[in-house]
């Protein structure tokens, strides 16, 4: 079974996201929304989908799973948007910029049953960190890939 998707945003982290919704021989790219018409026509005529609107895809029967691309300060609206509209979540960090507003974001998934999936860079890890350092103090020959 393919799992249709919606992209809510197409900037940069959004190209990173359709490339992989659209690397996976078990995902769709069905919708783009972003205010910038150039902007989600580059990403559709690259890796599919067709342009909708935000409440479009609210409502659509063939979306499964939204992507929230958007600026930070639309992130906890939207995610409490499509909890309520039974689609499944994957939001760029942060939630939001406070921590009310996030407790009452996620207060909001926990009641409409609702998957969320927060995308958090693991930079300041402190193992990644560790192998940081080591590439900085040289105890690491020439890096050439890190996966």
């Amino acid at each position: 079974m393919s799992i249709r998707f919606a992209l809510l945003g197409a900037g940069r982290i959004g190209r990173v996201h359709a490339k992989a919704i659209a690397a996976d021989p078990d995902a769709t790219l069905v919708a783009v929304a972003d205010p910038f018409k150039e902007v989600a026509d580059a990403i559709i005529s690259r890796f599919g989908g067709a342009a909708r609107t935000v409440e479009e895809i609210e409502t659509a029967g063939d979306i499964d799973a939204v992507v929230i691309c958007t600026p930070t300060d639309t992130h906890a609206d939207l995610i409490e948007k499509f909890a309520r509209a039974g689609k499944s979540i994957f939001c760029e960090k942060p939630v939001d910029l406070t921590i009310e507003r996030v407790r009452q974001c996620l207060q909001t998934v926990e009641e409409t049953d609702a998957t969320l999936m927060i995308g958090f860079n693991r930079r300041f890890d402190p193992h990644f960190r560790a192998v940081r350092r080591a590439i900085d103090d040289g105890r690491i020959g020439n890096v050439e890939m890190i996966q």
